[in-house]
């Protein structure tokens, strides 16, 4: 059985990474009583994190879907992040409801035929569009930010290109897209995603919920609104594009907004997958582990199973095998 390196010592975690991953990751080896310490390398290492839309939504697709593991991801955050506010004394976590308009009369006709096959339990049903329940946004910055001043008062982080030692219990690699690169795991099957998207200002939007039409229209705490987002696949640079540029304004314009200023563009690579489920645990033959591959949907994915990650580094439980990288043990014989 593919059970990962074995670790039994009481050295501390090295966790590699303070995107949204890594981050989530330190706070929840340290809730259970983990020892642990974060290195970072923002200079080399540019996270995806810091250009995150942030939403979290239990629906998804043009059937209206409830998304994978739904009832469990949102149960979680919903208690988890409220918790994590009060430990960094932060607000980051913003409740907000989700519309999404009917995109024509084709289309409202094609859902309400099959209205028998959704489910509703996330739903609320109007003549113009459908209403998300348990939906809203987490500011990914805001949220990065507080957690490094919190562990630098911990004397768990620290600024610096990630070298080998034999400090640590093991070394949890939480790098994003650039794990493609890492020896350990340059086999697993990555498909980073570039994607762009505008802050601007806008009198025209409502700041009471998000829109969800063809991409996202966010209301941000300061006034100001983000729409987003693109994919590209095939360059990754951290440079914005025209072609990106003018399809956000393409969003823009077909969400009904009219006047706008546009403050700033974001730019971030998914970290996204093949199979489109997360990359979770220890290295069969090294000291290594992984908690990557959450794509657009970290801001859900990553409390969940963070907690079972932690829980499977105790010996407690295990990962769900969707996510477990065993699933790709072919990969790691020796």
């Amino acid at each position: 059985m593919f059970v990962g390196c074995n670790v039994s010592s009481n050295k501390p975690y090295l966790i590699i990474g303070q995107g949204l991953a890594g981050t989530i990751l330190a706070h929840q080896c340290f809730l259970h009583s983990i020892p642990c310490h974060i290195w970072d390398s923002p200079k080399t290492h540019v996270n995806s994190s810091q250009a995150a839309g942030g939403i979290y939504n239990p629906v998804t697709g043009r059937k209206l879907e409830k998304t994978w593991l739904a009832t469990e991801l949102f149960t979680y955050l919903a208690d988890f992040y409220p918790r994590l506010e009060q430990i960094l004394q932060t607000r980051f976590f913003y409740p907000m409801p989700l519309f999404r308009p009917f995109a024509n009369h084709e289309m409202k006709h094609w859902l309400i035929e099959r209205k028998d096959a959704i489910h509703h339990d996330f739903l609320e049903w109007t003549e113009t569009g459908v209403w998300v329940k348990q939906a809203g946004w987490v500011d990914v910055v805001k949220l990065l930010a507080a957690s490094r001043s919190y562990f630098e008062s911990l004397g768990m982080y620290s600024e610096r290109v990630y070298e080998p030692s034999d400090n640590f219990e093991a070394t949890l690699f939480c790098e994003g897209f650039h794990g493609q690169e890492n020896p350990y795991w340059k086999d697993l099957s990555f498909l980073p995603a570039k994607g762009e998207s505008l802050v601007f200002s806008s009198p025209d939007p409502s700041p009471d919920f998000i829109l969800n039409k063809n991409g996202f229209m966010l209301p941000l705490q300061d006034g100001n609104f983000k729409v987003g987002a693109t994919y590209r696949w095939d360059e990754f640079g951290s440079d914005p594009t025209d072609a990106a540029h003018e399809e956000l304004l393409g969003k823009l314009a077909s969400m009904g907004v009219e006047s706008y200023s546009i403050l700033e563009t974001r730019v971030g690579i998914r970290p996204a997958t093949q199979d489109r489920r997360p990359f979770i645990g220890l290295h069969p033959n090294h000291p290594v582990g992984i908690f990557n591959g959450f794509g657009s949907k970290g801001v859900s994915l990553i409390p969940y199973f963070s907690d079972q990650f932690a829980k499977s580094l105790q010996g407690v439980s295990s990962v769900d095998e969707a996510v477990a990288i065993h699933r790709f043990s072919h990969l790691f014989s020796v």
